[in-house]
Order: structure tokens, then C-alpha cells, then sequence
């Protein structure tokens, strides 16, 4: 077996990571080192220091990323870092080399006291990271919208105007950018209810609008302190008419009738051919509300071929010391994971 050796990311490497990284993140060298400088310098939560780069020789062959990502648990707040960017030079896919560098920022995190690694990514290589000690959290069902034709945006989404909504009255409109606060506001106003949620703060907000290879489409409900709010999500590398699918990443409103509303809106203006949205943590109101504005409702079947393509997350022990609060994460139903998408997060 080729020799590696595996080191952090130190600026030296930048331009080379942008390089070897345009497979995935397809947006040439100055978007993708933008887009490089926004996950990992400018994360309000934890910076690059378990990037983990693998090379043979002088050459760059392997390269896993870790970002912060803040949870609340049990009323406390705790960085969970999050497994992403996992590439490997062609010809080691299928070879032990993404093991090797798993197992690298497993150490280090157990070194430094983090308990936990999560994982939102592609779940193609779920087997395997099963047998090497990672536990499923899902999958989970997610509501589809496809559309006989892609919607292509006509005019930029602040341009478009404000709607009444049909069943709550509120007037709902399209942002220009993100309201932060007022979106960090509506989150601290609801009930937060059980389980790790992820921690939706005005610095969060700002964070993940900021991501320079993707669209943020921001729509609120009424005046004043918000009644509500949606986030769309489309790639920024992607043409409306594209493959890639549009997922609405978060929605929060303090009636049933502002939630339809704003979907409600948003399905009748969102870009691209399909229209994705977690169903998780929904009230089945909400749901049915779905249901009734044309969406299909792609569930579990248990065969691993079809539920690969379903949204989920996995989690590993690092056998670092576990705080109390966060001893029973490998749980299924204990998660809370209304406001996130994997999607929210490239």
C-alpha cells in the first residue's frame, strides 16, 4: 500500500485545495477559495484547524474538511463539528484512504475533547462508515414538488412583489437579504422543543447567507416582528434549469396558516425544476399542508439502494470525554432538525 501522510491545512495549500476541490464544489479556483475562506474562516463556530489533507509524496490525493456547527441541548449550547468536502484522488475511491483520513480527524477531535463528528454529506458510503463505528440518525422523508418545466427566475427575488397571504392575511415579502435579527427573533420566540436543534442565531443567519456558491432566497410574513419566515436554497454554480434540485432549508411561523402561506408562496416562485423540503420535525398539519399545495411525500422503504438518495445523518463517538447532555445523541427520535438541511450548509 502507497505511503500517505496526513497534516492540517495551512495557508500554503489554499490554491492547491481549490484546485483539487473543483469536482465538488465547481466553481473555479477564485469562487471555490472564496467559498474555502467562508465554510472554514468566517464559521462563527470553529475554524479550519481539523481540515485534514492526505498526500502521497508531494502530491495532494486526499482531503476531508470539518465545520462548526452549534447545537442547543438541554438548554446548553455545544459545537458539533461536521464532516464535509470529502474528496479522494480517482484512483484511490474504493481504497482505504477515506477511512485512513477519518480515522486521522477522529483522533484529533478525541485529542482535543470533542465527543462527536456528524455527517450530512452523501451517504453512498453509509455501509462502510457503519462498519467503522459511525450510527445512522434516519433517513428521513422529505416532501418533492417536481414541475413539468423548470421555473426560471425572470426577475432577481427582491424584485418580485409582495403577496397577501391567503389564510393568515400577513403580507409576505421577498428580502433583498437576510434579516438576521428578526429571523433570530421569531426562532427565540417559538418553542424550541426536545432534543438537539440547531442553535439559529443572528451570527448563524448572516454566516450561512454569506456563502459565495449558493443562492439564498429570504421570504418574511407581516411587519414589524415577523410572523414568519422561508429559506430556499439553489446552488450557485447551477442554472435555474439545471439538475440540481431547490430545497427550502428552513421555514418557522407562529400559525399553521403563516407556514402555508409562506410554502405557498414560495413553490409559485422558487427557481428550478424540482422543490425539496425535510418533513422530519413538521407537525403532520403542516405536512398535509404540504400535500395539499402538490407535494409527494418520498418516504423510507428500508432497502438501502432507495433510501441512499434520502436526506440523513450520522453520527460517530470520537471516545472523547461525553458531558452528560450529550450521552444519548445516537438516538433517532431524540433530534430536533427543524431549520437544517445538509444543503444549508455548501
Amino acid at each position: 500500500m502507497s505511503e500517505f501522510s496526513f497534516t492540517a491545512c495551512t495557508a500554503r495549500d489554499r490554491a492547491e485545495i481549490a484546485d483539487f476541490q473543483d469536482s465538488l464544489w465547481r466553481g473555479g479556483r477564485d469562487a471555490n477559495l472564496a467559498y474555502m475562506d467562508w465554510k472554514y474562516a468566517t464559521n462563527p463556530h470553529l475554524d479550519d484547524r481539523y481540515v485534514t489533507l492526505a498526500r502521497e509524496g508531494g502530491e495532494l490525493v486526499g482531503m476531508v474538511g470539518v465545520f462548526g456547527a452549534c447545537w442547543e441541548v438541554a438548554g446548553e449550547r455545544f459545537m458539533l463539528p461536521c464532516l464535509t468536502d470529502t474528496v479522494v484522488a480517482p484512483r484511490y475511491q474504493g481504497s482505504p484512504l477515506f477511512r485512513m483520513l477519518i480515522d486521522e480527524v477522529v483522533a484529533r477531535l478525541r485529542a482535543d475533547g470533542v465527543p462527536w463528528l456528524l455527517d450530512f454529506g452523501d451517504q453512498g458510503a453509509g455501509p462502510a462508515m457503519l462498519m467503522n463505528g459511525w450510527r445512522p440518525i434516519g433517513p428521513w422523508a422529505q416532501a418533492v414538488v417536481k414541475r413539468e418545466k423548470p421555473l426560471v427566475a425572470e426577475w432577481p427575488w427582491h424584485e418580485l412583489p409582495a403577496v397577501r397571504g391567503a389564510r393568515s392575511g400577513l403580507t409576505l415579502r421577498p428580502l433583498a437579504a437576510v434579516d438576521a435579527e428578526a429571523m433570530a427573533g421569531l426562532v427565540a420566540r417559538l418553542p424550541g422543543g426536545e432534543g438537539p436543534r440547531p442553535a439559529r442565531d443572528a451570527a448563524y443567519f448572516r454566516w450561512r447567507a454569506a456563502n459565495p456558491l449558493a443562492r439564498y432566497f429570504h421570504l418574511v410574513a407581516g411587519d414589524g416582528p415577523i410572523e414568519g419566515y422561508l429559506i430556499g436554497h439553489r446552488s450557485g454554480v447551477d442554472t435555474d434549469d439545471g439538475e440540481t434540485p431547490t430545497t427550502i432549508v428552513d421555514c418557522e411561523a407562529t400559525s399553521d396558516e403563516v407556514f402555508a402561506d409562506l410554502v405557498e408562496a414560495a413553490l409559485t416562485r422558487l427557481p428550478g425544476a424540482e422543490v425539496l423540503m425535510w418533513v422530519r420535525d413538521l407537525p403532520a398539519v403542516r405536512v398535509a399542508a404540504l400535500g395539499a399545495l402538490g407535494a409527494e411525500l418520498d418516504e423510507p422503504t428500508g432497502l438501502f439502494t432507495r433510501d441512499m438518495y434520502l436526506p440523513s445523518l450520522m453520527i460517530r463517538a470520537t471516545g472523547a470525554e461525553m458531558p452528560p447532555a450529550l450521552s444519548d445523541l445516537d438516538r433517532p427520535d431524540g433530534w430536533n432538525l427543524s431549520g437544517v438541511s445538509g444543503r444549508a450548509w455548501r
